[in-house]
This record gives structure tokens, sequence and C-alpha cells, in this order.
């Protein structure tokens, strides 16, 4: 295993090249601050670089990528996101964020066909464990896809990087290795609010003990981990975990035990939180982490009986159609994983979507609306939409026509 000095491995890159980052917490820095350091010192390899990102907001300072919308404004750097994130809220208002609207379930489909073909992928990786082989930490998501797809792999060794179970990877398996020693990314749990706990309180009485629960992250599915303790016997299965999954091993409530696969064991495809989650997810046999196109794939999901997907939304119309993406042309989010959820809950046994959000944003305006306005993303489309929740109740859509719902919603707006 030979570690390079980043200078020289950057030396590989050419002008015109596409750049696959790691995703969230996992984010590579050194290599990052190295590409736009590069970049801004007029490095004649490193000009009008296109960097495909999945973005997540970091604690404290921005991250070189967040901070380089001047070289987005003037052609040096462009920015692919298949998850923007109110982080690049100055960049994606200036138009300089292109979305690439995908379920995250199917990227790496999408990476092994070709469709998206990056010249280069930037990984951060723990050290070798007793048997040479290195963790991808906190985002399982693509690695797999990554190599198996022939994609070039540059990596950052960073030996704070927890070792996660997992996709794994031998250090051979890379075209270079630079080596860093430095904390990893950091998202800090949000904090709610009176209504958004009152969301929570009502979504908590549609979740009995023994279920599977997908809760996301953000500041509802923070709030619901404070009712979830109280549950027993749970099961935790979704894309992305934060801090709030120790508090529920602290509090007994989650055993996993009654999976039928993955039995005993919480999975996910990242991990967006604080130090603190990535100490308890290091070489711990109860957290695993799979690829995305099996983690949030619907086929699996569908399998867990009692499965319950917790999601939020920017609007939901009186027909049930939810927005979780789009204010006017502001791309604010991606549509993720809800509509892979939605759709397995259709088919567990004793599933249940539920779509959770406050009535009315933080200056008044209505969320539950009569339209989605003309041009609105529809993130889970009528016929799919199952339970919404506000902090004003529970409107079941299921079975309901279209004037019903409109009653049952509007009771809840």
């Amino acid at each position: 295993m030979k570690i390079l000095p980043v200078e020289q491995v950057l030396e590989r890159i050419r002008s015109g090249s596409q750049v696959l980052l790691h995703s969230a917490c996992a984010e590579p820095q050194t290599l990052v601050e190295a590409l736009i350091g590069g970049i801004r010192a007029g490095h004649p390899n490193l000009q009008n670089l296109t960097v495909y990102a999945l973005t997540y907001r970091a604690a404290g300072a921005p991250t070189p990528l967040y901070g380089a919308t001047d070289l987005l404004q003037n052609g040096q750097l462009h920015l692919k996101s298949f998850f923007p994130h109110p982080s690049l809220k100055e960049a994606s208002r200036l138009g300089l964020v292109d979305y690439v609207p995908v379920s995250l379930s199917t990227l790496p489909g999408l990476l092994r066909k070709g469709f998206i073909r990056p010249d280069w992928a930037f990984l951060q990786v723990s050290p070798p464990n007793e048997f040479e082989m290195c963790s991808f930490g906190p985002a399982g998501d693509l690695p797999e896809a990554i190599l198996e797809a022939g994609i070039p792999v540059i990596a950052e060794m960073n030996r704070q990087t927890p070792f996660v179970f997992g996709p794994q990877a031998a250090p051979e398996r890379f075209a270079a290795i630079i080596e860093s020693d430095r904390p990893l990314l950091e998202v800090p749990p949000l904090v709610a609010g009176p209504v958004e706990r009152q969301v929570a309180a009502n979504v908590a009485e549609l979740i009995p003990d023994g279920a599977t629960v997908q809760l996301g992250v953000g500041t509802i599915p923070e709030a619901l981990v404070e009712f979830l303790k109280l549950r027993r016997n749970l099961g935790l299965h979704g894309g992305a975990l934060s801090d709030g999954l120790i508090s529920l091993y602290e509090a007994g409530a989650v055993t996993n035990a009654l999976k039928p696969f993955a039995n005993g064991k919480t999975v996910s495809s990242l991990l967006i939180g604080t130090r603190r989650l990535f100490d308890f997810a290091h070489n711990n046999p109860l957290l695993e982490l799979q690829p995305i196109d099996r983690c949030n794939n619907p086929v699996f999901i569908a399998q867990l009986p009692g499965f319950i997907s917790v999601n939020s939304a920017l609007e939901v119309d009186y027909w049930g159609q939810v927005n979780a993406e789009t204010i006017g042309d502001w791309q604010l989010a991606g549509v993720g994983g809800q509509l892979d959820y939605v759709t397995g809950t259709w088919y567990s046994q004793d599933g249940l979507s539920i779509i959770a959000l406050p009535s009315v944003t933080g200056s008044g305006k209505p969320r539950i609306v009569p339209r989605l306005a003309t041009g609105a993303t529809i993130s889970t489309p009528r016929h799919l939409a199952q339970v919404v929740v506000t902090e004003k109740g529970v409107a079941d859509l299921r079975g309901k026509s279209l004037s019903v719902r409109e009653k049952l919603l509007r009771s809840i707006s």
C-alpha cells in the first residue's frame, strides 16, 4: 500500500474531467480542499471540472465545495447534485447547481450501466483492519457500484474514519491513496420547536411496538425519537440515520429482532450525524450499512412486516400529491428515497407510509394547499399517498375519493 502526497495524486486529473465525491459526512475533505485550491491557483490540469455530489450541510464553517460559488459562477467548476441541500441555497438560486433527478436507489445502476460515467471518484476510507480491508465509513451507499463500474478511485485514508460494517475494499482496489488524520464532517441534531414536537407526537401514535421504522434525518425525525423511546422491539431500516438512533438503543427500544433479514441489525446506507454517532458505529456488529440500491429497494422494504416510513414534505395538496423538493424554481432538495419507501410500504404486511409536516410555514403560509402550484414537483403521486400528519391531526387517505381527501386534509390544515 503506497501513500502518495495529495499534490502528486491531483496531477492525474485532467481538465474537463468529471469527479464523483463520497456522500454527505464521508466527503473526503483533504482531497476536496486540494482540488478547490488547485482550481483557484490556476492549476493547468484542474480547469473546467465537473463535480458530482450528494451534498449535506456540515456543522461550523462551510466546506470548500460549499464556498466555491465564485468558481461556479465563472465556469471554472460545474456542480451536479443528486440531492441539493439548503446549504447550497445561494448557488441553487443563481442556477449554478445542476440537479440530477433520481431516486437514490437507482443511482448505483446508473453508474454500473454507464449512464453516469465520472472519470474519477474521490472516496474517504478507514485504515485497513486486521483482514487488510478498508471500510467506507459513514457512507456505504455508492462505493460498491463505483468499484464494480470500474471508475478509478482516489481514496483519502483518514485515521478518524470509523470502521463500519458493510461494503469494504482492499487498498489494492484504489488507483491512488492519500492519508489524513482529521475529524469527519458533522451534522448536529436539529432542535424541534413545539409544533414539530406535536407533529412527532401524532406520528408516534401510529407506530406500535415491533414495527420496523424508517426515520430519516430532520427536525421531525429527531423529535420522534423522544416518543419512540417508550416503544419496544422496534427495528430500524432507512437510507440515512442520525444520532437519534443511539438514544433509541440506550432506551431499550430497538432490538431489530422481528426482521426476516438483517435480523438483530440496524440497516442504513448513510450515517449523517456527529462524532458520537461515528464512535457508536465503529466496529459495531449491531449496525450495517448497505448499498443504497439494496437498502432503499422497494422489493426488500416490502419483505419487512410492519414497516413504517416517515418522510417530510414542503407541501401537500387536497388530492394527496406531495411536493418534497421545490419552492418555485428553487430546487430545495431531491426526492431521495421517499418514493422508494412509500412504494415499499404498500406491499409490506401492515406497512404504512406517513408524510409528516407542520400545517404552516414559519411565516404562516399554508402547507396543505388546494393544488400544488404550476411547475411544482410531485415527489409522491396521489395514487400512492397513504397518511398525512400535521400538528393538528391525522388524515388517512387510503381508499378515499378526492372529495373525501379534501375534507380530511382541510381538517388538519
